[in-house]
């Protein structure tokens, strides 16, 4: 496969903007849905997020770097790809009074089934145990990690006393 053909990167670059496009658009609709939701926010530099930098980044750089051959495709992806790592960058993670939110997608209080807490160095890292939203797979279920900053620590701890109260369990730790 040869990248330096046009139709190739044209097909490439329309492909690219696409799938940015609509990751663009579903994230800043989730952001518009729960902005103001979030009362306590995770920490906002975790690898994915840093990923994502690191992404736009290289966009930005690429935007920059180009040379005359730069097509109109060119800077369609380049603005797609830059759009939606905004977009993801301004939807944070967090806890608020109805649910707990996690990668743009909200689960309320009620669905969360137990919480354990850890703290790290830096972070206290808070798994929550959710149900399936699944109604093929009922008994499944999903456990999201959020960290929060060590300054949050007792704010947060009054937080889920009050929310989840009894739903606290100590989990199993992975092994390594």
């Amino acid at each position: 496969m040869n990248f330096s053909d046009p139709n190739i990167n044209m097909i490439l670059n329309i492909a690219i903007s696409v799938i940015f496009a609509v990751l663009s658009v579903v994230m800043l609709i989730r952001w518009n849905k729960w902005k103001g939701k979030v009362i306590i926010q995770d920490q906002q530099w975790s690898t994915v997020r840093i990923m994502f930098l690191v992404i736009g980044v290289m966009s930005f750089v690429s935007f920059l770097l180009t040379n005359q051959n730069t097509t109109l495709w060119d800077y369609l992806r380049i603005c797609m790809t830059i759009i939606a790592v905004t977009a993801y960058m301004v939807v944070r993670d967090g806890v608020g009074e109805e649910g707990l939110l996690s990668a743009g997608k909200f689960y309320p209080w009620n669905i969360v089934r137990s919480y354990d807490f850890e703290e790290r160095k830096n972070v206290i890292a808070v798994y929550f145990t959710v149900e399936s939203q699944n109604e093929k797979k009922p008994d499944e279920y999903v456990t999201k990690e959020l960290d929060f900053s060590k300054e949050d620590q007792e704010t947060l701890m009054k937080f889920l006393k009050l929310n989840l109260g009894r739903k606290y369990t100590r989990m199993k730790k992975k092994q390594k």
